[in-house]
Order: C-alpha cells, then sequence, then structure tokens
C-alpha cells in the first residue's frame, strides 16, 4: 500500500555492513503481507528455498491500535488488501521458521494525494476522504493527521522492518 522500499534498504544495507554479511544470502519479501490470503502460509513457502542461516527481510506496515480504522482505509482504497497485521502476529507468523534477528520501526507519512490520484472514481475518491475524516480524535492523533486549510493532506503509519535468520 505504502512506499518503504527506500527506507528498507537503506536499513537493509546498514545491516549487511554491520554484520559482514554475504548480499547473496541476503532474501528480501517485496510481497506485501495485507495482501496475502493466508500470510502464514505465504511465509512458510518463501522461507522452504532459503538455506538454514540466511537472512531474510520483511518490510511491512503494521497497526496497533488503529487496526480497524487503518485496514478500513485500506480495503476501501485496494481491492486487493486483506488486512494489516500487529508485530506479534508476523512474529507469530514466522516462528516456525525463522528467528527475530533486527526490528525497527519507523513512521511513514502517507500523502491524501497519492491515495486518491490513481482511483478515477470521484465517487470513491470522496467515500474514501470521507472515510478518513471520520476517524476518531484519538485514531487521528495516533496516525499524526495534517491538515491545511480543513483539507486532510498527510498521515503517518507505522511501518516495520523484520530481519530475520532461518532456523
Amino acid at each position: 500500500m505504502f512506499s518503504t522500499f527506500n527506507k528498507d534498504k537503506q536499513i537493509v544495507d546498514n545491516y549487511i555492513n554491520n554484520y559482514h554479511i554475504h548480499e547473496n544470502n541476503v532474501y528480501l519479501l517485496r510481497y506485501k503481507l495485507s495482501l496475502q490470503d493466508n500470510p502464514k502460509k505465504f511465509l512458510q513457502d518463501f522461507f522452504k528455498d532459503i538455506g538454514q542461516g540466511s537472512t531474510a527481510v520483511i518490510t511491512e506496515t503494521i497497526v496497533y491500535d488503529e487496526d480497524a480504522y487503518v485496514n478500513a482505509a485500506a480495503a476501501q482504497i485496494y481491492n486487493e488488501h486483506r488486512r494489516f497485521y500487529t508485530v506479534n502476529e508476523i512474529l507469530d507468523f514466522i516462528k516456525d521458521n525463522a528467528r527475530l534477528s533486527y526490528f525497527l520501526n519507523f513512521k511513514e507519512v502517507v500523502n491524501i494525494d497519492d491515495i486518491i490520484k490513481p482511483v478515477k472514481d470521484t465517487a470513491i475518491q470522496q467515500e474514501i476522504l470521507k472515510l478518513l475524516n471520520d476517524f476518531p480524535d484519538d485514531i487521528k492523533h495516533l496516525l499524526s493527521f495534517k491538515e491545511e486549510n480543513d483539507r486532510l493532506i498527510s498521515f503517518e503509519l507505522n511501518a516495520a522492518v523484520f530481519i530475520l535468520i532461518k532456523k
């Protein structure tokens, strides 16, 4: 849903340099778990072809208290969206295949125009804006909603990079 690829590349590059890992032993999962019908099975399949001791990297939007609201908005915007997961859910998905080596949580700014522009139907654009604007104030605060001239311009989601070692 949101573009974390530049940030996760910087994080992975630093990890590789700090731990002197050969780049050929690093596997990046670029398919979002939030688009999978069965993320645990999807991850099991991902880990099948990775050698023991290799490094795997998952970058994903994660949720906390704002779970239902963010998932509802993403489902409205993207037909493929299933749901975003918590850190604990993702760790549960990988526990049989890998162990966590490094975790970094960061905020990702989402510009409203970047969400609205690809949607061609103006009625759907208005539904998305209404859905976002109707979030409760505490959720708007959690997501750092920013407005200009009474118009929502951006908010911040939690993203995470999980660096894992294949068991």
